[in-house]
């Protein structure tokens, strides 16, 4: 009896372990420098690649109410930065997504980038790099409730 309790226990585990949540959904972006919140993203999967585009942007007073990304590279210049999909071909592997690329609008350069979700599924830390990992920067993200 005791023996089925134990694997009863070792498979229950291995069920709930296999099932990791996914980026997909809605983030809060946050300066790291400022701690507020700069934007809502959104990350959706198609076919085993997540991408994310902005949803959502909190902007300054004075500030342009429709920012257009204007040193975009090829068929994103000019393109209005809500709904601009900046992060893309970011690939699963459990808490892990990897193989990606981040854009940044302000400055038109696109980046290698990978992130790690939290355990329980509500941080996320996006990083964007040059050639390895190790020259980057991180960002933490809240999803948004």
């Amino acid at each position: 009896m005791l023996c089925w309790v134990a694997v009863a226990l070792l498979l229950g585990g291995q069920a709930s372990s296999a099932d990791p949540q996914t980026v997909a959904g809605v983030w809060k972006q946050i300066d790291p420098d400022t701690g507020k919140v700069g934007a809502l993203v959104t990350f959706t999967e198609t076919g085993g690649v997540f991408k994310g585009a902005f949803s959502k942007l909190y902007l300054d007073p004075g500030d342009d109410p429709n920012p257009l990304c204007r040193k975009c590279p090829g068929s994103q210049r000019g393109k209005p930065l809500l709904g601009l999909v900046f992060i893309d071909e970011m690939r699963r592997s459990g808490l892990k997504y990897d193989g990606g690329t981040i854009l940044d609008p302000e400055t038109g350069t696109s980046y290698s980038a990978n992130m790690k979700l939290s355990p329980d599924g509500n941080t996320l830390t996006v990083h964007g790099y040059v050639g390895i990992p190790l020259f980057g920067q991180s960002q933490t993200w809240k999803r948004a409730q």
